[in-house]
């Protein structure tokens, strides 16, 4: 994995090209689109079921763009029930939270309110913008939690989404939000991109540098050139409780996403955050999420485990 440098050689790039492009991977179809076509179809069908079929406050504004608002699933639910928060994939310029609600319905069912958050997308704004937009939309979380005495908040993120929450935790969050990060307890980072410095170059994902990494911020960007040391007290202070760390990874995602996710585990725990790292064999980096929305599948049981182990009754 690449640490720093200039463009890479022609071949490099082949390489790079293939390990940044997730359905390249997958074997469940004949080919990537088919992997894309199956995916975008599964979230919108399962997502808009779950609009029809719970209570929800939808498009409510944490930010002043259009797409800087949250969908809650599970309004009939009290005020003060578990807090999942969801934040989709996409590369940060595809997808958007009206199809990443998939999640919802057998955490609803289980007693935990569900709030999907929208974010703008690339080229609209820059990455380095769309990580100040996160840490707005942890302050809402955060704040809603307090407002309606929600006790434990679990947030999880899909590839681009865990780079997302991996980027928002850093210490000027911290001191923005006080002590309304022990509301915190679960995080979930599930295939995510932890180092965009090789992907900055790759046409698939970049092209015409739309995402705006630079030499200046490229490891800024970066949640594995991050410290988490400010972390270390909210872990101590909790005496074997929250805050945990739970990094995903499918078999079949690329070799450079598994790399990543087992180096972001190690790197959290250098830290002396509480994390485990799983391996879930037979998923691809898409279906590792479609399968949220199975009440029996791996994820999903660890979510309302979680809440359980705190002491919260669902």
């Amino acid at each position: 994995m690449m640490e720093q440098g200039g463009p890479p050689s022609e071949s490099t790039l082949i390489t790079w090209e293939k390990q940044y492009s997730p359905s390249a991977w997958s074997v469940r179809f004949p080919t990537p689109a088919e992997v894309i076509d199956f995916h975008v179809k599964f979230v919108k069908s399962e997502s808009d079921k779950n609009r029809e079929q719970l209570e929800t406050l939808l498009d409510v504004p944490y930010g002043s763009g259009d797409r800087d608002k949250v969908d809650i699933y599970g309004e009939n639910l009290p005020p003060d029930a578990p807090l999942f928060v969801y934040v989709h994939g996409g590369y940060w310029q595809m997808l958007e939270k009206e199809t990443s609600a998939y999640p919802a319905k057998p955490l609803v069912d289980r007693g935990m309110r569900v709030m999907i958050v929208g974010y703008e997308l690339c080229p609209e704004v820059t990455l380095e913008e769309l990580v100040r937009q996160m840490k707005a939309a942890g302050e809402f979380v955060l704040n809603y939690a307090t407002e309606n005495g929600v006790r434990h908040i679990s947030i999880a993120g899909h590839s681009a989404g865990a780079h997302l929450i991996a980027s928002m935790l850093d210490r000027p969050f911290m001191d923005a939000v006080g002590e309304e990060l022990a509301l915190l307890k679960d995080v979930y980072l599930i295939s995510g991109v932890y180092n965009v410095q090789e992907l900055r170059y790759t046409k698939s994902v970049n092209k015409d540098n739309l995402l705006g990494i630079n030499d200046a911020n490229a490891k800024a960007l970066s949640p594995l050139y991050a410290s988490y040391e400010h972390l270390r007290p909210i872990v101590e202070q909790q005496q074997g409780g929250a805050l945990r760390f739970h990094v995903y990874v499918a078999e079949h995602d690329s070799d450079v996403f598994r790399e990543m996710a087992v180096k972001m585990s190690e790197l959290l725990r250098s830290y002396g955050m509480r994390c485990d790292l799983s391996v879930l064999p037979g998923l691809d980096h898409f279906d590792i999420v479609e399968k949220l929305a199975s009440a029996d599948y791996t994820i999903t049981a660890a979510i309302l485990a979680g809440v359980a182990a705190a002491g919260e009754k669902s």
